[in-house]
């Protein structure tokens, strides 16, 4: 019998981010992104800062909404801070957020269900202010990531998707606000042992996400959890329209991957975006009170 496992793709749309400032690369990866997604029947999430949805918010509209989900990604840097999420308290960050939610809205024509915090940056206070704020999902975290300088530390963090806690980032449980985790190694640590190796597209070659994708479906199917997910990602700043360019070719051969590793582990992959997997798991586990 095949073990069901939710794919979810993530893009972090920030072209507009000051250190990018290419709104029309950011058309380019959005389009060319939800299109190799398209031809291959897989959905995604798409966070996108309020700046991007302001500037281009058409190019999101017109996306077919059963297959890609647009959520709010939120970089304060980009909206008058100068620090990262995480160095903020419950009160900053509920004022923070909600001029984003406004901004968003103002250019979808809805406010965003999820979101997703720039540099995956939080602290003790970012689940309760999410779900105060109307978020029924999220996608904070980066199991095993320690990188104090922006403020992403999440060693010990939930690896499968959960009910977010709402005294601690690191345990489970509390909040009707289901958080589904970036898909991480933490026995593969990058960048001085503070990282781990995710399904980042453009961290590495496809070779090397072929090791990586078969060894995370086989912990999915090892796992006892009643919904399990890899969630896979990447950023505007590629021209994924481009068949010739290295991230797409990347982006290309992963799915392949993914669709034949399956077979080898017997894998069921369900293609959702973050809202539809928090739906499952919120039918397979009651929300708290």
């Amino acid at each position: 019998m095949k073990t069901d496992v939710y794919l979810c793709w993530l893009m972090d749309c920030e072209a507009t981010q000051k250190a990018i400032d290419d709104t029309q690369l950011g058309i380019r990866a959005v389009r060319g992104f939800t299109e190799i997604l398209g031809r291959a029947g897989l959905y995604a999430t798409l966070y996108a800062l309020p700046g991007d949805v302001a500037a281009y918010g058409k190019v999101f509209r017109d996306l077919n909404p059963e297959r890609f989900e647009v959520g709010m990604h939120f970089h304060p840097h980009e909206e008058g801070y100068n620090d990262y999420c995480g160095a903020y308290s419950a009160q900053e960050q509920r004022a923070m957020y909600a001029a984003g939610i406004q901004k968003f809205a103002d250019a979808m024509g809805r406010p965003p269900r999820t979101i997703r915090n720039g540099s995956c940056s939080a602290n003790d206070a970012t689940f309760p202010v999410t779900a105060e704020l109307g978020f029924g999902s999220c996608s904070h975290s980066l199991p095993g990531r320690n990188l104090t300088i922006l403020r992403s530390n999440w060693v010990g963090a939930p690896q499968h998707v959960h009910y977010a806690h709402p005294a601690n980032r690191l345990l489970e449980g509390g909040l009707d606000l289901v958080e589904v985790p970036a898909t991480t190694d933490p026995d593969s640590m990058l960048w001085s042992g503070r990282h781990p190796q995710n399904l980042r597209v453009e961290l590495f070659d496809a070779k090397n996400h072929r090791y990586m994708i078969d060894k995370m479906l086989g912990r999915e199917k090892a796992r006892s959890h009643p919904v399990r997910v890899i969630a896979a990602t990447t950023h505007s700043i590629f021209p994924y329209d481009d068949p010739n360019n290295f991230r797409c070719q990347t982006l290309m051969q992963m799915i392949d991957d993914f669709a034949a590793l399956a077979e080898k582990h017997e894998g069921n992959l369900i293609p959702a975006p973050v809202g539809r997997v928090a739906a499952a798991y919120r039918a397979a586990v009651p929300p708290p009170r």
